[in-house]
């Protein structure tokens, strides 16, 4: 870290937050997320390697590609290549909500993921949108109009199979809507990241990190009358 002086994530974290939803950096405050965990976290370091990323998917000046073309060369460079998957053997480790950690193990949890997926396709350009269906986390691939699974090494699902796939999890009579399917805005996945650590840190009752993450959300959700209650219980 440059001079050796420690970054206040929170600070940083907050100003994400408050920008208009379409100028919050995913990527970018998911990090300021993980600096709370990880102080020494090198912020520019991630960033590049997602740049890096980017550049060898992109296709060279020579070869041009359609996006629909790009788009499976990207899941193929993901998920086949550097073999990025679903964290099932150890799926409620904290580590998991952590895009550091993440691209440092190669599993995660879906929405780490697809956080990481959505980081290298806006770089190339890509049209993609994550989506908070009920249960799972997906990104919507528009230019494919597919949805790409990255728990399950980017398998490609038409919106019917994101329906059948939501009917595994909650059974055969669970009521089904397509507003499933919408995408998620930047800010309510940084609340999901956080949701999953707070129900993580509960279990555990680890009661100074539960308490981190509640103040995280009540940043993003200051009508949160459960996060207040919640919150003052770890300071009892």
């Amino acid at each position: 870290m440059a001079d050796n002086i420690p970054l206040d994530f929170r600070a940083l974290f907050a100003q994400q937050i408050n920008l208009e939803d379409s100028e919050v950096d995913l990527p970018l405050v998911a990090l300021y997320l993980a600096g709370e965990e990880y102080p020494d976290l090198d912020v520019g370091y991630y960033l590049g390697r997602i740049d890096e990323m980017a550049r060898e998917v992109a296709p060279s000046p020579d070869n041009a590609q359609s996006k629909e073309e790009l788009a499976r060369s990207l899941n193929h460079y993901l998920f086949d290549r550097k073999g990025f998957c679903g964290n099932a053997a150890d799926y409620y480790n904290p580590d998991n909500s952590f895009l550091n950690r993440v691209m440092d193990t190669g599993v995660g949890i879906p929405i780490t993921l697809s956080t990481l997926y959505l980081g290298v396709a806006a770089r190339l350009g890509l049209d993609c949108a994550g989506v908070g269906m009920p249960g799972h986390f997906l990104v919507h691939i528009r230019d494919l109009d597919l949805y790409m699974d990255p728990f399950h090494t980017g398998q490609l699902l038409s919106s019917g199979d994101c329906r059948r796939l939501y009917e595994q999890m909650f059974g055969p009579g669970a009521d089904w809507n397509e507003r499933f399917l919408e995408p998620t805005p930047t800010r309510l996945i940084i609340l999901r990241m956080l949701n999953n650590l707070r129900v993580i840190y509960s279990h555990h009752r680890d009661l100074a990190r539960l308490a981190a993450a509640l103040e995280r959300m009540l940043l993003i959700d200051e009508t949160g009358v459960q996060l207040y209650r919640e919150l003052a219980l770890c300071q009892i």
